[in-house]
């Protein structure tokens, strides 16, 4: 989603105020999720995302330097509290770092903005570490049990990230909820484990008492039948919990199920809609405007095209394309939940909405890096030029098929590329296909050199490549040879009386040296 559209929604569903401090690409840039964060405490890695700076002011030395590190990681913005100051300092330091700086009304509860926040990516299908584009139903479900329990209300998955949140401004918190909501996961605590342990093998509420850091909670297992599907977390109000929060808490597990599980197919049938409209795309089997209106694509996105292709195995048998496939559909799911991908026998095309190219490359990486235990370094991704129109597509396929054409067939080419890393060899390529599609336009005095060579155990064809390779360079050309000069000047001039091969004009030498090369490279 581009912060423009982010905004806008914002602003549409919303009294509060968020205004634009400084945007260094008018409102162009791609968000995928947000990070609630204390500067006291380590960045977490989450490029492409909102950052809300919790606990600061626009003008404290700390906070320019968590402005600074998240432009470094890849944060598409900043969110702050101006609380009357002059945020002229943090400005100038966003212009220094480009990176778009946001300010919120001082009103609004900070846990109440990145609800906001994550209800809006959530509906457009973006996600972060924690978000699966439930929407709002989770968040109202937390609100509704946190005000008859009275304290704090966490819905989590199966990994303990948490996926929605209480934020009533008079529910009771302590310091570890306040944690997992702002790293939108729960701390790896042995204590924890054991208690996750517990809230799961039962089949009811589970109590546990208060602790010197932590209220008393409550927690229920999220089920589908017996498949586990996640837990609600419960801080007990002063006076404990009542049986009718417990029977509601007991009901909240049921609507969560209900939520996810639908989400879960959602999901799925939003993936099978996206793979099949990027396949047609790609086969110019659909109109630009069909392409838009099936995936969602506001007019003028910047479309990016990614391809992944597989080196062969040492005995010419090549990796399994659909295991590759499976491996990185996961990882978008996670990173890039608006992505489409589609398989063919050969490749697997990636359509990333929005992307920048320092995003795709992060991606691309970040990709390569999660498969690389089942495929080592087997595996080779090539970028397209991006486009804003959706009818570029099949070009942007072939030019995908270009550069994996060759980066999978030479080991000593970058595992990713573009097509300006490889021009050369990708155009030799087509005039390869050309000469076989079209063999009438081999020079035949080559064919007969080849022959020649062959039959008479004679050099011309490996003297005419060196002489070319050297530009003209006798002595170059001779030493390449281990021949004296004179030597090879007489096979130049015995090359046009035996095969009628004319190396005086410029363009018979360009087209004999390029024939001769594909021949030399076979």
């Amino acid at each position: 989603m581009l912060l423009s559209d982010l905004l806008k929604a914002f602003s549409e569903r919303n009294t509060e105020e968020i205004r634009v401090l400084f945007n260094p690409e008018n409102l162009a840039r791609s968000i995928r999720g947000t990070v609630l964060h204390d500067p006291i405490d380590a960045l977490p890695n989450e490029p492409d995302s909102i950052l809300i700076l919790t606990g600061v002011r626009v003008n404290e030395p700390i906070t320019i330097a968590a402005l600074r590190a998240a432009s470094v990681v890849g944060y598409s913005a900043v969110i702050v509290k101006v609380r009357g100051e002059d945020p002229s300092q943090l400005i100038s330091e966003a212009q220094i770092h480009n990176i778009a700086l946001l300010a919120v009304v001082d009103e609004i509860i900070w846990q109440r903005l990145d609800a906001i926040l994550h209800t809006i990516l959530g509906s457009q299908g973006s996600s972060t570490q924690s978000a699966t584009g439930l929407g709002d139903e989770l968040y109202t479900l937390a609100n509704s049990l946190a005000s008859i329990i009275g304290g704090s209300v966490a819905i989590e998955d199966m990994d303990r990230r948490v996926l929605a949140y209480s934020s009533l401004p008079d529910q009771r918190i302590d310091a570890l909820r306040e944690q997992g909501i702002l790293g939108r996961h729960v701390p790896d605590m042995e204590r924890n484990l054991g208690q996750y342990r517990t809230v799961l093998v039962n089949h009811g509420v589970t109590r546990f008492p208060e602790a010197s850091d932590e209220y008393a909670r409550a927690a229920i297992a999220v089920k589908a039948g017996e498949k586990p599907l996640g837990t609600i977390w419960a801080i007990e109000g002063v006076g404990g919990i009542t049986q009718e929060g417990e029977r509601l808490l007991l009901e909240g597990g049921r609507l969560a199920a209900l939520h996810i599980l639908g989400n879960q197919i959602n999901n799925n049938l939003e993936f099978q809609v996206r793979e099949g409209t990027l396949r047609a795309a790609l086969d110019a089997s659909l109109s630009g405007k069909e392409i838009s209106y099936r995936l969602a694509l506001p007019a003028g996105t910047v479309l990016s095209l990614v391809g992944f292709g597989a080196i062969p195995h040492s005995d010419g048998t090549v990796p399994l394309i659909t295991h590759l496939s499976h491996e990185l559909s996961k990882y978008l799911a996670v990173f890039r939940p608006d992505a489409a991908i589609t398989t063919t026998p050969r490749a697997i095309y990636v359509l990333l909405p929005g992307g920048e190219p320092e995003a795709v490359m992060r991606l691309i990486n970040g990709a390569l890096a999660a498969i690389h235990l089942v495929f080592k370094d087997q595996v080779r991704a090539a970028i397209a030029r991006t486009s804003t129109q959706p009818d570029d597509l099949p070009n942007m396929r072939r030019e995908i098929d270009d550069i994996l054409r060759i980066t999978t067939a030479n080991l000593d080419l970058p595992a990713v590329a573009k097509l300006t890393d490889v021009h050369a060899r990708v155009l030799l390529a087509h005039v390869a296909d050309e000469l076989i599609r079209e063999p009438m336009l081999k020079h035949p005095g080559i064919e007969a050199m080849l022959a020649y060579d062959l039959e008479n155990k004679t050099n011309y064809a490996d003297s005419v490549t060196a002489w070319l390779d050297a530009v003209g360079d006798i002595a170059l050309a001779a030493e390449s040879l281990f021949i004296h000069a004179n030597t090879l000047r007489y096979r130049l001039r015995r090359v046009k009386d035996l095969f009628n091969i004319t190396l005086d004009n410029p363009d018979d030498r360009l087209a004999v040296w390029m024939q001769l090369r594909l021949v030399m490279r076979d």
